[in-house]
């Protein structure tokens, strides 16, 4: 008789299997790279490691399918079984849902997978992340409400983010703003958005709602970028400055560093010395909309009678985005940067 191959199971549990399935858990879905960046194995490792916990019936693994524009295959996706929770819970891990609880509508996936891209990344470098459930839950908000999670820095500062994908409807868009108007105990914000019709379309909407008059802050990112750009600054903007200053690209005055200087327009109260020149400084790097409207609202009569320029921070792929916000404010300046500033910070990291 032919001998039969044995697959390879679960003999001895490891501390990496528990990881692995705490954060299917925690995540509810993720893709195989996922795995693998969130635990730092190579893919072949990966692979084989998540091929023993699936043969011993700890995950499920389905194809991921309507995630990437014109690929109808994108690799699989896993998720915890119900013995891979039975197995947390003998591990003494709190897992009180079920795996049915857990699972995730197709329709849904890739915004799931989208999230917890930003979600683990942020997560390793030292963020507070909640998911959509744990959001839901302790603001008690409707279980149909888009809310993808919330993030908050290490200083302390919370962002409620949503995510898109590669282009949304008008009508899930005005959803989202009806929601915002709703949350009133939220008033920071931060959109990830994948490719530049997207982010154009939610720059947009968001620049046309009452929303924009209810906010501390609003920040639209294409995903890839957002990411880089928290890792580097943590939202910080004294960060930014002093980044900046370092490199010889800006002097604050000494007189002007604390922020606190009164007779200054709303939002505009960093003062920097460009090119011989003193102006008005904001970093759009995070295209955070509320610093837009605060430009729009320094009016060129204002303008005359303070005598400082805007001098703002963008990037060249953000660039055209921003002078179009800005076309009409013959008073701004944009100083642009790129991967020379966002690299070594990142590396410093």
């Amino acid at each position: 008789m032919p001998k039969t191959t044995q697959k390879p199971v679960v003999k001895e549990l490891q501390p990496l299997d528990v990881e692995i399935l705490k954060n299917l858990y925690n995540y509810r879905a993720l893709s195989t790279g996922q795995v693998s960046e969130f635990h730092g194995m190579s893919m072949p490792y990966t692979y084989r490691k998540l091929n023993i916990l699936r043969n011993t019936g700890y995950i499920r693994s389905e194809p991921i399918r309507g995630y990437i524009r014109g690929q109808s295959r994108q690799g699989n996706y896993h998720r915890i079984s119900e013995a891979g929770i039975a197995c947390l819970r003998k591990q003494g891990y709190p897992a009180e849902r079920r795996a049915d609880d857990l699972r995730v509508r197709r329709f849904h996936l890739p915004f799931v997978l989208t999230t917890n891209n930003i979600l683990i990344k942020l997560e390793q470098a030292g963020w507070t992340v909640q998911d959509s459930r744990d959001v839901k839950k302790q603001y008690r908000l409707n279980r149909s409400t888009n809310v993808q999670g919330r993030v908050t820095t290490p200083d302390g500062m919370a962002f409620v983010i949503y995510t898109f994908l590669h282009s949304t409807s008008a009508k899930n868009l005005q959803k989202i703003i009806r929601e915002m108007e709703q949350h009133r105990f939220f008033d920071t914000y931060a959109f990830f958005t994948k490719g530049q019709e997207s982010f154009s379309q939610v720059v947009d909407r968001l620049m046309d709602s009452r929303v924009i008059t209810e906010c501390k802050s609003l920040k639209v990112f294409p995903q890839t970028f957002g990411i880089n750009y928290l890792l580097a600054f943590r939202a910080n903007e004294e960060q930014v400055i002093r980044e900046l200053a370092y490199r010889g690209i800006l002097h604050v005055p000494a007189s002007e560093t604390d922020n606190t200087a009164r007779g200054h327009p709303d939002g505009l109260s960093q003062i920097v010395r460009y090119q011989g020149e003193e102006m008005y400084f904001l970093n759009l790097l995070d295209t955070d909309l509320i610093k837009i409207k605060h430009i729009l609202q320094y009016r060129k009569d204002r303008y005359e009678r303070n005598g400082r320029k805007v001098l703002v921070l963008t990037h060249p792929g953000l660039r055209p985005k921003h002078e179009s916000l800005l076309q009409h404010v013959h008073h701004v300046h944009f100083l642009e940067v790129g991967g020379e500033i966002l690299e070594p910070v990142l590396r410093n990291k």
